[in-house]
């Protein structure tokens, strides 16, 4: 009966590290999933080069005196956008989570329904709707993905409510 018990609770013990183990392992995986739908999000539905998919073009944007990188998807819609810059907008709020603004010229899309957008990204709504987010939640619309702010929590801090005087610029390694 001892040989019963100690194989019962060796068999327990060994379960018990595996639940562990599992947790610690899903911990990580939440941890890095941001990265990885921001990964996941620059590789394109056509056949296109798989390593031109993961190139960033570094980015900077400013609000007021205080400057945030960024970083942009390297993709038709953003060489479209980039033509544009620097780029010194009045954004507008919309609903306590985005900053938005309508551009002159309408750039080519790839809309997607994202599902959950993250504080930091950067998206186009419809052909010439500028968007930058700067509060996490879930979302039903399509948008064309462009890139992210690098420190989106900085950056929710100076938005101020009503409209946002803001300057899109590549960065000086990038001109």
């Amino acid at each position: 009966m001892k040989k019963v018990n100690s194989i019962l609770c060796l068999i327990m013990f060994c379960i018990c590290l595996t639940a562990c183990n599992n947790s610690e392992t899903n911990e990580n995986k939440q941890t890095s999933q941001h990265e990885a739908l921001r990964i996941d999000s620059t590789q394109q539905t056509d056949d296109v080069d798989e390593s031109k998919t993961l190139t960033k073009i570094d980015m900077s944007i400013t609000v007021g005196n205080k400057a945030f990188s960024a970083k942009l998807y390297d993709n038709q819609t953003t060489q479209a956008l980039v033509e544009q810059f620097p780029l010194n907008v009045d954004m507008s709020e919309l609903n306590g989570n985005e900053k938005y603004y309508y551009l002159s010229n309408k750039l080519p899309i790839a809309s997607e329904q994202p599902g959950e957008i993250h504080a930091g990204d950067i998206m186009l709504y419809g052909d010439d709707c500028l968007v930058v987010f700067y509060k996490t939640f879930s979302s039903s619309y399509q948008y064309t993905r462009l890139g992210y702010i690098e420190d989106a929590v900085s950056f929710a801090q100076v938005v101020a409510d009503g409209t946002t005087k803001v300057t899109f610029d590549l960065d000086k390694d990038e001109k």
